[in-house]
């Protein structure tokens, strides 16, 4: 979950681009974003500007209404049977292993189906 107006996520949305283009031909694995942006039109122009190609569900009312969440980035791993397995809040720009330790999280989901 992201937003344009989110620093963290603004940091985080080039790492997740890369993770995208990693594991888009990964059978059995999704990548989806949800924005929380409230001014939806200012969504797609920042998407196409930054030449993110990932998939943006416009989401603001399910982020702050439904999960009532306190902040984001927020990044979640579903597996097959729709149970949450790893959740992560915000986003540590120093962490150089990021890509890699969701692709393995990813993986390890994939395995255990």
């Amino acid at each position: 979950m992201w937003a344009t107006w989110c620093g963290s996520c603004r940091d985080e949305l080039p790492h997740l681009q890369e993770l995208y283009e990693n594991v888009k031909e990964y059978p059995g694995i999704q990548i989806v974003t949800f924005n929380a942006d409230e001014d939806v039109g200012l969504v797609a122009p920042f998407v196409k500007e930054e030449g993110y190609t990932f998939p943006v569900l416009l989401a603001n009312s399910f982020v702050w209404g439904q999960l009532k969440l306190s902040g984001i980035p927020q990044n979640w791993i579903v597996d097959p049977k729709g149970a949450w397995t790893w959740i992560q809040g915000g986003f540590d720009v120093r962490n150089p292993n990021w890509k890699q330790e969701i692709i393995q999280k990813l993986e390890a989901v994939q395995a255990s189906k």
